[in-house]
């Protein structure tokens, strides 16, 4: 492996800001690099900042603080080595396969003898042929990536950058595009020498990738780099890599959720006492229904799961699950010794409830949180008990400065209403305390 970095970050930060001033730190101290002949993968949940430090080895923005070295030399603009496979197909609705492969060439200012040789190898790579008369909405998504996928290999630049490139497919495209980025990397019919691959999938990164960087959240950050020494091609049903993925599970499992004794509760629906300075929560930002739905696959399982097979049983990625998890385990429904989750004698109680009876206890549990309490008290200095949503979301920015207000808000909203706690007016943008007054 040559050793001189094709791409390295040192000590890399970056924070945006918000519209409402408040600053949101989004990565912090990140330290790595790509080697040539290597393919990396950014593994994190939602929020770890794994595109941000995509977007900063392309060149796309610039970090706050920190070095972003190409070949050694400090990147100026536009890494011109870098080619990008994005989520979203991105493709010219009026233009055909073959045309929107070759787009990507223009500003190269080819002749059109070259741009055909190239543009006709990377079909054939990618299995196209037969669809360059094609327009995209003829194509499956399948299809759709295969021509994004094509374009970026079209530039034939050494690095190729895929950004969650297969989390919009049905699973067993998916699986055979892996697959075959995989042969394309291991072939070297191509330009390409390195891949980094953002994704929150867990199986992927053990299935394509040789080194596998774990990123942690609040700020986003490299909790742990893992190296991945399976002979490619892998076999998913191996005892080691089921061992590798296991590992990673539990890593990301002790990120979000680290494992500390539970607190005896007794069987109540009052709201818990508080304690002396509690620390504000942070909302994870999911529906109450879908967590619902878990708790109900959780005692469906005789009120025990192991969260690994829970997220395979709900047809939900790991991070997702992670989440539902993490606020079912806020309101007390459950609790998580280990990679277990188990529902709490609140949480049987809520389960084996009807609509009613759940309401009432999330009304209960969801107004024992701090920042419930102190959006309350917040409204309840005003008269007419509303707020202008900005309002709260700027006053939320203070109270958090290291999370996005606006999804904190848009969670608070959103359980409020179901638990029916606050509401929420879209006519005049404001959030108020519902205490049952009637509203237009």
């Amino acid at each position: 492996m040559n050793q001189t970095p094709l791409i390295e970050l040192n000590q890399v930060s970056k924070s945006f800001t918000l519209e409402s001033g408040a600053e949101i730190k989004v990565l912090e101290g990140v330290n790595f690099s790509v080697q040539e002949d290597e393919v990396v993968a950014l593994l994190g949940p939602s929020g770890s900042g794994k595109s941000t430090c995509l977007r900063i080895m392309s060149g796309l923005i610039e970090p706050t603080s920190g070095d972003v070295m190409a070949r050694q030399k400090r990147l100026s603009g536009v890494n011109l080595e870098v080619s990008l496979v994005f989520q979203s197909f991105a493709l010219f609705p009026w233009e055909t396969v073959y045309h929107n492969i070759a787009l990507a060439l223009e500003p190269l200012g080819l002749p059109t003898s070259e741009v055909r040789i190239r543009v006709k190898k990377v079909i054939d790579l990618v299995g196209l042929e037969g669809f360059e008369e094609a327009y995209p909405r003829e194509l499956s998504g399948g299809m759709k990536q295969r021509v994004g996928i094509a374009r970026a290999l079209v530039m034939e630049r050494p690095i190729l950058f895929l950004d969650e490139p297969f989390s919009a497919l049905d699973v067993l495209t998916a699986d055979t595009l892996r697959a075959e980025m995989v042969k394309i990397f291991l072939d070297k019919k191509t330009a390409t020498r390195s891949m980094v691959l953002v994704t929150h999938n867990i199986h992927e990164a053990v299935l394509m990738a040789k080194r596998i960087m774990v990123m942690g959240i609040h700020p986003g950050h490299i909790r742990q780099q893992i190296v991945n020494d399976l002979p490619y091609p892998r076999d998913d049903q191996s005892p080691a890599f089921q061992r590798m993925v296991s590992r990673i599970h539990a890593l990301i499992t002790e990120t979000l959720m680290p494992d500390t004794p539970a607190p005896t509760v007794e069987v109540s629906l009052q709201p818990r006492p508080s304690q002396k300075g509690p620390p504000i929560e942070t909302l994870p930002n999911v529906q109450i229904i879908e967590m619902i739905g878990l708790l109900e696959a959780v005692a469906d399982q005789g009120g025990s799961a192991d969260i690994f097979e829970l997220a395979h049983d709900t047809g939900k990625d790991f991070g997702r699950t992670l989440y539902l998890v993490k606020g079912a385990e806020l309101l007390d429904l459950v609790d998580t010794p280990k990679q277990n989750v188990v529902l709490t004698e609140i949480g049987k109680h809520f389960v084996s409830g009807d609509i009613n009876v759940r309401k009432r206890m999330l009304h209960e549990l969801f107004g024992a949180l701090k920042i419930v309490q102190m959006t309350a008290n917040l409204l309840r200095r005003v008269e007419s008990l509303r707020l202008p949503i900005q309002e709260l979301t700027d006053q939320v920015g203070e109270w958090l400065p290291s999370e996005n207000p606006h999804q904190v808000v848009d969670s608070l909203v959103s359980w409020g209403r179901f638990a029916e706690y606050f509401g929420y007016n879209d006519d005049t943008k404001e959030v108020y305390l519902d205490v049952g007054q009637e509203t237009t």
